[in-house]
């Protein structure tokens, strides 16, 4: 009997400790939430990293759902991911949320943080619609920037040691062809002449007394330079004269062009027209009478005239008829 009342305590016991771990489970585990409604919600991340099946959904640091299922890969443009989200019934969510990966702690699991904006419109995210969401800039973030830059860094490196290559390259050309001996022995010689000539230059071309005649020729070059400005300023009046008097030098030439042509018009009528000049000038038989008469004329004046030649030849005591024109130019018949 009291071997039964035993172990009836100890079943008890079991019992009751059993009852006990049961609720600690019920009550720490997440079988409390497999039992709360949902609505579902599907947000598109560019970078769906570190989510996997059961990660918190936070609202304020408060868990207000979790992914319903492995994140899948966005098919429409094969970059991103799908995660589809399980929102506890209780917990509404304001239009124009932000829904963000982010992190718990610093090494802490991926989870999936909601901001609300400041200033909403009262209307609430439907079940069942589509989102857009972002990455926050945690250890995650920093991890993939530290890994973009790592691979960037590589190909720097990469870039930096195949330079390195070329320089050493280079440099062995360098030294070899330019920086050899001979070359050096040559690069010498040259800057050994070079500085002979200058001091050849300084020496000879400016020393002292050069320098005195080319200060004295630079004086003279002045002064004569200046003497040059007033002989100039001198000469610009002459000049003026100058150009005054051939301009009345080109008027007496017209003038004389003038009465030069005037002049061979009238020896052009002397030639070719008629009248007693004319008539001497082509006919010397005329001219021979009107000398005879003149001297006639001389002689025994105009009122006892008398043409001496019919005195000296006996058959010609006729009447003097000229045959040509009268002395002013007209015919005596």
């Amino acid at each position: 009997m009291k071997e039964k009342r035993t172990e009836l305590l100890v079943g008890f016991f079991l019992l009751i400790s059993l009852v006990v771990l049961g609720g600690l489970i019920l009550q720490f585990g997440d079988f409390k939430e497999k039992f709360q409604k949902t609505y579902p919600l599907t947000v598109v991340f560019d970078d769906g990293g570190g989510l996997v099946k059961d990660t918190e959904i936070r609202l304020g640091g408060v868990k207000i759902g979790r992914v319903a299922k492995q994140p899948r890969v966005n098919t429409e443009n094969y970059s991103g991911a799908i995660v589809d989200l399980e929102i506890f019934s209780d917990f509404r969510i304001p239009e124009n949320a932000r829904f963000a990966i982010g992190s718990s702690g610093l090494l802490g699991d991926a989870l999936i943080e909601i901001t609300v904006p400041e200033e909403r419109n009262g209307k609430f995210i439907e079940a069942g619609s589509k989102l857009i969401g972002e990455r926050n800039a945690g250890l995650s973030a920093l991890a993939s920037s530290a890994e973009n830059l790592s691979s960037k860094g590589q190909l720097v490196l990469e870039d930096v040691r195949g330079a390195l290559v070329d320089l050493s390259s280079a440099v062995g050309k360098l030294d070899q062809n330019i920086l050899h001996e001979e070359n050096l022995e040559n690069f010498n010689v040259a800057v050994k002449q070079m500085t002979e000539a200058v001091e050849a230059i300084n020496n000879r071309v400016l020393a002292e007394d050069n320098t005195d005649n080319i200060r004295d020729l630079l004086s003279n070059l002045e002064s004569a330079s200046s003497n040059l400005d007033t002989a100039s300023e001198r000469i610009q009046p002459l000049l003026e004269r100058g150009e005054n008097a051939i301009a009345s030098i080109e008027t007496g030439i017209q003038k004389l062009s003038a009465a030069a042509e005037g002049v061979s018009a009238v020896t052009d009528k002397i030639n070719n027209g008629d009248g007693l000049i004319p008539a001497l000038l082509k006919d010397n038989e005329l001219k021979e009478e009107l000398q005879a008469f003149l001297v006639n004329l001389r002689r025994s004046g105009i009122l006892r005239y008398r043409d001496s030649s019919q005195d000296d030849d006996p058959e010609k005591k006729k009447p003097f008829t000229p045959r040509r024109n009268g002395l002013f130019g007209g015919r005596l018949n």
